[in-house]
């Protein structure tokens, strides 16, 4: 058994080819199966790993059953010769083939470093109508190392296992340039659920991010605050993000209300938000990594400071009214708002707890790592002390007095980011905010700092 840190160094083989620990971690990783075979764990424990792992099936619209012995997979091979392990050529293409026995084939995905080249679509298969389909593939390689991954899904929704090959780019590079997106809404239509600090929010970690000019070629500012905070101005920042480059980073910031609907589902809410009607002119989160999904800058960081902005399970969850003041620190909610309060607990935590804690998240969504102010079940804190929401506050302060980069190297990358924030949040505000991950990406820990 290992920590979820220990993943890079995990691989399997079949015959000659290798494949890297996702593969076959949804079907082999059973912490629940090695304590039972131990003999000396107790009974409850081993209960609550064996419902975390059901609990993780279930995410990734698995059954147990599905992932039996006869369990039904397309095929996909990279059938290009001579693959160089490094070239000088940005462009780089090859050619697959991919076959089902049974079903019709559906969709093409290609990655680098986990982010989608194509968006988490894919590319559609469907016209062809067919159980063989070869086609060519043309991408443009990042600076550095890049793990190129294909796989295709039949019409079942069944995703083959991952070909892989790693190529360095060693040819020639620039400076990238960097797009800081900040969202702030403190100001609402309805003045009884104005925040205070949300807007000072976006425009302190807007300042913090552009202080950096030597690293980019290019700083690219958008700011949107307060009454021009609508669900229309938030969209239309797809498009400017269309222009960037593979090699560019983009920070997207977002902080104010977050809503949950009758059915758990997320909403940030724009300035004119209806608060009885999230749907209406809220912001659902698909929308929101949406502006990340498919740009061609890949090294892409989501971070979120509103309420409820981590996943929910709704399995194990149900309403009650709210506590919104704390001793030195201000719920990010409003009046007639709910929590959620996660029933069936282990000690202190419950089986969607666990699964975040024992298992990697394989879902790789838009490939842009997202960090969220508190789970699915808690508020996000404004601080008394301090003029800025409590995680945007630990970011900030983090990275102005270098207490992130752990390993001294003089470079902050997004783990760092993410393990000093969590600690951190969960200091100031006493435990009673977590920042969570609701995506990784694995493959692609990028600077940030």
């Amino acid at each position: 058994m290992a920590s979820r840190g220990a993943f890079s160094g995990v691989s399997f083989r079949t015959g000659n080819r290798v494949f890297p620990f996702e593969q076959f971690d949804l079907r082999l990783n059973r912490p629940d199966i090695v304590l039972q075979r131990i003999g000396y764990t107790d009974a409850a424990l081993i209960e609550a790993y064996h419902a975390a792992y059901l609990k993780r099936l279930k995410k990734m619209s698995f059954t147990e059953e599905m992932l039996g012995s006869d369990l039904h997979l397309p095929e996909i091979a990279i059938v290009s010769n001579n693959i160089p392990l490094s070239t000088k050529d940005k462009k780089f293409s090859f050619k697959v083939k991919a076959t089902d026995a049974l079903f019709p084939l559906d969709r093409l995905n290609v990655f680098v470093n986990d982010v989608p080249v194509f968006g988490s679509p894919g590319i559609s298969l469907q016209s062809a109508s067919a159980q063989s389909v070869e086609k060519n593939i043309s991408l443009e390689l990042s600076d550095g190392e890049n793990k190129i991954q294909i796989s295709v899904l039949n019409s079942k929704g069944v995703e083959s296992l991952k070909e892989t090959i790693a190529i360095d780019y060693i040819g020639k590079t620039e400076k990238p340039d960097l797009y800081v997106v900040a969202i702030g809404v403190s100001d609402y239509l309805n003045d009884e659920f104005d925040l205070k600090y949300a807007a000072k929010d976006a425009t302190d970690l807007t300042n913090l991010f552009v202080s950096q000019p030597e690293r980019f070629n290019e700083i690219h500012q958008i700011q949107i605050l307060d009454k021009n905070a609508t669900r229309e101005n938030i969209l239309a920042v797809r498009d400017k993000l269309m222009q960037s480059n593979i090699d560019d980073e983009v920070i997207l910031f977002i902080a104010g209300h977050g809503l949950l609907d009758a059915q758990l589902n997320y909403y940030f809410a724009t300035t004119d938000i209806d608060f009885a009607n999230p749907a209406e002119r809220g912001l659902p989160y698909d929308a929101l990594e949406g502006l990340l999904d498919g740009i061609p800058a890949r090294k892409k960081l989501l971070l979120m400071d509103t309420c409820h902005s981590g996943e929910v399970d709704r399995d194990e969850t149900v309403l009650a009214a709210a506590d919104a003041t704390e001793q030195n620190v201000t719920s990010r909610s409003f009046r007639g708002a709910v929590a959620i309060n996660i029933g069936k607990k282990v000690g202190l935590k419950n089986s969607f707890q666990l699964m975040q804690e024992l298992f990697a998240n394989l879902s790789r969504g838009s490939g842009a790592m997202v960090i969220s102010a508190a789970g699915g079940a808690e508020y996000a804190y404004e601080g008394q002390g301090a003029a800025n929401g409590v995680f945007t506050y630990s970011v900030i302060d983090g990275l102005k007095n270098n207490a992130v980069d752990a390993d001294a190297d003089g470079k902050i990358r997004v783990s760092e980011l993410r393990k000093y924030v969590t600690e951190q949040v969960r200091k100031l505000t006493g435990g009673k905010q977590t920042p969570t991950s609701r995506r990784e990406n694995q493959a692609f820990d990028f600077r940030v700092f």
